[in-house]
Order: C-alpha cells, then sequence, then structure tokens
C-alpha cells in the first residue's frame, strides 16, 4: 500500500512537473539568424570559437544537427520568411529574393512596398537612393508568422526585427510586427511607414552616436589578409562596412540598444525579437566558404553571440529569456577551389544561357525572346508569342529542354506538368515546395552537384537542393531549455511551430511544421 501511495505521488510529481514546463513563458525570445550560415562551420570552425558562443549553445542547449530546407531554390528572402511562418515558398509565397509579375514581366522585389515611404534619421533623406531603401514591407508575404501570432494572443507583447538587410527585418517578423529596421546604402539604420510616421528617438540618438564611420576604423586581419577598412569606406562608402565583420558589430550594438529602450523582457508579456546578422553572407558571397575571410567573419560573430549572450543574462536575467539561432541558407564551393582542386562542378552563368536559349529558340520557331524572363532558377515564358505563332506550350518546353541539358552544369530541366509526378522524387518535392502558381516562371532548371549560379570564379552562391545549401545549423537555448544533441531530421519550417509552443501561442495560419520533440525540459 505504502509502494502505491509512493508511485502515486511520483505520478503526480511528475505531472506537476510536466504542466509547469509547459506552461513557462520567458518574458522574451531572441530568434537570431546568421546569413549564409552553413552547417559544417559548426565542426570546422570549433577550435576557433570561444566558450560562450556556439560551444556554449552546444553544451547547454539543443542542437538540431539535422536541419534542413526541404524546397528549392534556398535564397534570403525565403528562408527568412520559411523559418517564421512555418510553411515553405509555395504557400507564404516568398519565392525569392527577387522575381517577376507573370502579366506585365515588371520585376518584384519581396519585401518592397511602393505604397510605403521611407523613415529616417539620415544625413540626405531625400536622395534618390534613400527615399526608396524604405519603400519596404511584408505585404507580399501570403501568411502569418510567429510573431504575428504572438501579437494576436497579447497586444502588449512586443515584435521588432533588426538587420542589415530590410528583408531578414521585415519577413521574419510579420505584419503586425512593432517595428523593423535596415541599413541604407549610407549605413544608417531606417525603417518604413509601415511601421512609424517618424523614427523613434532612441534610433536617432543611436544614429548621432553610432555611425558607421565610428566602426570602420581598425583594420581587418587574418592570417592571408589585412584590409584597411579606413580606405575600404573612401572606395566604396560608408556601405561597406555590410561586407566586414564589423557590420555584425554594429547590427548587435543596435539590437542591444533596441532592446533596452524598447524595455523588452521586462514584463508579464512575453516579448520576441528576431536579429539576422547578414554581413557574413556579404563576406561569403565574395570571398568564398574556404576563405581565411569567412573564417574570421565566423570567428568573430561567434564573439558577438557570446556578447549577446551576455547582454541578456545582465540585463534579462538567465531564467528570462529564450534563444533560437539557425541560417537562412548555406553556399556551394567557390569555382576558383573547384578548379583548383579538379572537382565536379562550376559556375552556371544564367544570362549568357538565356541569351544562348532565346537565340535557338528564334533560329526553330522565328520569333525572338520566347523567354520573357529568368530568376531563381526559372524560365518565364511569353504566352502572347507563343499563341501569335499558333504554337503549344508543350513544343517549345521539349525545345527549351532539349537545349538547356546540352549545358554541362544543368541536370534536369522540369514544368509544372512534369512535376505532377504519381511517384514524385525528392527532387521534385522540393520544387513543388518552392513554386507559388501565380509567381514562379514555367520551367525550372536543377543543377548538377558541385554548380552555382554565380557569374564569377571567385565568391560563391547558393539556391539549389544540395546539402550544402539546405543543410544549416540549429539551436535552442536558455530558460527552460533542455539539454541535448538531436540526430533527428528536422525541416526549416518545425521550427515557427517550436518557437509557437515555447511562446505559448497558436501556429502560424499556414503551418506545415511539426513541434520539435525534447526542446523543452
Amino acid at each position: 500500500m505504502k509502494l502505491i501511495k509512493l508511485n502515486i505521488f511520483f505520478i503526480l510529481f511528475m505531472y506537476c512537473v510536466s504542466i509547469k514546463a509547459q506552461s513557462f513563458r520567458a518574458p522574451l525570445v531572441v530568434a537570431v539568424v546568421v546569413d549564409q550560415m552553413k552547417y559544417e562551420y559548426v565542426d570546422r570552425f570549433w577550435d576557433n570559437y570561444g566558450d560562450k558562443g556556439i560551444k556554449k549553445l552546444t553544451k547547454e542547449g539543443v542542437f538540431c544537427r539535422n536541419t534542413q530546407y526541404n524546397y528549392i531554390p534556398t535564397y534570403t528572402g525565403p528562408g527568412h520568411a520559411s523559418i517564421f511562418t512555418g510553411t515553405t515558398p509555395s504557400v507564404h509565397g516568398i519565392i525569392g529574393n527577387n522575381w517577376y509579375d507573370r502579366n506585365s514581366f515588371d520585376p518584384v522585389y519581396c519585401a518592397g512596398d511602393w505604397k510605403s515611404q521611407t523613415v529616417c534619421f539620415c544625413k540626405n533623406p531625400h536622395s534618390k537612393d534613400n527615399i526608396g531603401s524604405g519603400r519596404m514591407s511584408p505585404v507580399s508575404l501570403l501568411c502569418n508568422t510567429v510573431g504575428d501570432q504572438l501579437k494576436l494572443k497579447d497586444s502588449l507583447s512586443k515584435v521588432f526585427g533588426v538587420s542589415i538587410k530590410d528583408r531578414g527585418a521585415i519577413l521574419s517578423t510579420g505584419a503586425l510586427a512593432d517595428g523593423a529596421y535596415w541599413l541604407n546604402s549610407s549605413a544608417e539604420w531606417i525603417s518604413s511607414s509601415y511601421y512609424y510616421d517618424s523614427l523613434p528617438n532612441w534610433v536617432k540618438d543611436f544614429t548621432n552616436k553610432n555611425t558607421a564611420l565610428s566602426y570602420m576604423k581598425n583594420n581587418w586581419r587574418g592570417i592571408s589578409f589585412d584590409l584597411d577598412l579606413k580606405k575600404l569606406v573612401e572606395e566604396n562608402g560608408l556601405a561597406a562596412i555590410k561586407g566586414t565583420p564589423k557590420g555584425n558589430d554594429f547590427t548587435l550594438d543596435f539590437a542591444k540598444r533596441l532592446i533596452h529602450e524598447e524595455g523588452l523582457g521586462k514584463d508579464i508579456h512575453t516579448d520576441l525579437l528576431v536579429i539576422s546578422f547578414s554581413s557574413t553572407d556579404y563576406i561569403g558571397h565574395k570571398y568564398g566558404p574556404d576563405s581565411e575571410q569567412v573564417k574570421s567573419a565566423y570567428i568573430n560573430f561567434d564573439n558577438n553571440l557570446a556578447r549577446l549572450i551576455q547582454f541578456l543574462d545582465e540585463n534579462i536575467g538567465k531564467d528570462n529569456y529564450q534563444m533560437m539561432l539557425t541560417s537562412d541558407h548555406g553556399a556551394g564551393t567557390s569555382p576558383n577551389l573547384i578548379e583548383e582542386k579538379k572537382l565536379k562542378g562550376g559556375n552556371f552563368n544564367s544570362s549568357k544561357v538565356l541569351s544562348k536559349l532565346n537565340n535557338d529558340l528564334e533560329l526553330f520557331f522565328g520569333v525572338n525572346n520566347l523567354i520573357a524572363r529568368y530568376s531563381n532558377m526559372q524560365f518565364y515564358l511569353d504566352f502572347n508569342k507563343i499563341d501569335s505563332i499558333k504554337i503549344s506550350f508543350d513544343e517549345v518546353y521539349k525545345k527549351t529542354q532539349q537545349i538547356l541539358l546540352n549545358e554541362n552544369s544543368v541536370k534536369s530541366v522540369y514544368n509544372i506538368k512534369s512535376l505532377n509526378l504519381s511517384h514524385p522524387t525528392n527532387i521534385t518535392k522540393m520544387l513543388i515546395n518552392g513554386i507559388q502558381t501565380e509567381r514562379s516562371g514555367d520551367i525550372f532548371i536543377v543543377l548538377k552537384p558541385g554548380y552555382i549560379e554565380w557569374s564569377s570564379k571567385q565568391g560563391t552562391s547558393h539556391g539549389t537542393h544540395y546539402n550544402y545549401d539546405t543543410h544549416v545549423p540549429l539551436f535552442f537555448y536558455g530558460a527552460n531549455i533542455s539539454s541535448k544533441i538531436n540526430y533527428d531530421k528536422v525541416c526549416i519550417s518545425d521550427i515557427a511551430p517550436t518557437l509557437s509552443i515555447l511562446m505559448g501561442v497558436g501556429f502560424p495560419n499556414a503551418c506545415t511544421g511539426n513541434p520539435i520533440k525534447g526542446v523543452l525540459k
């Protein structure tokens, strides 16, 4: 009898612990996105990291080692949208950083909104470039984010986004965000009239005291390079900070100031801050993943992460915040290194391919520019021209497919019809997840392993379905978070419902992902 009573007590105790764990809501959730952080950078630079950044998240938090993007192409805009909506571009509509209007063939930018106006505290507020820099909003996003769900549950919760890139700050936070900030071409923090009539006074004060120039005084040094940052600014303007580790320093300091001034994490209303560190992407594109510059950038980011954790510990409290860290995509090997090491792969030059394709189609059908536009490894057909010469889509597709498959870099060519197969492959599933029928093109290509869409032998790009583009790190850390390594496959769309559980809100309205097991203690 005594044993039965003890068992009942134990069950009740564990039930209470479970309920307490599930009901805990941290006052602040910080979601960190590291632009272009390949999974392998965790292990590759491990010995160079300190004990208080990546290593701390690995040892004290949940590290999901098999986190994958489940759509193509993989770019910054779709990545941020997918992380925080819990679904794929086929649903949330952000199919690339850019795409084309299917009727007019006018370009569309993923965060563009010409009904909005730039809101800034700038030296040259009326310059043409600055006027355009802030005409942004989440209007192209077709569904809710976790931030939207948080605001719907509690209007007193605060949601903010910070990034060098406008799309990183905007698409991650959603329609109901209290604010989003990004840099203009003069490296000044700006926003949009979608959020503000004028910038808060603290932003103006930060701008007065913390200019990009104040960060670009010293040299950026590595084993094989020594870059004079001051000279870099003189030659390229203040926007040069974006392509150096100082850009991430600048982002972190602004985010810290925002936390303090907006009072995030200071009451019972859970707040969400998204910080997207973009300089790693600029540096990766320019120098490539195997460069000394990229290594230096991630060592610097690790230091930034340690600084962020220390700031949160001291100002919010160790038991009062939770953190998620992931990336929006990876990157392929630089073409010059592929050539040097005699590996398979190289460049896919879309401009040259489009020109040759249209020339070959004209020779065959007698009409020029049947392919109106190219974007995101997708070709947009001019159906008015196709109809005018009374040929079918299938005829154009078959000839286009024939021409493209002669390119060394092209593995497969598809259209919507060929994707609707009774037995879809992993590639076709990822293509389908990346296609939004009202925005995407008509013919889709898949590159061979090792090939990237890039016009230079230096640097790198991304966008494919291969692991180097789709495999990214994912960490959860902080109050009531478990300490474990998770080897189960996790899709990027699983992050949003997991964050929803942490914050005690409903899943985003179009969410297709599943909560990750074992994140909470």
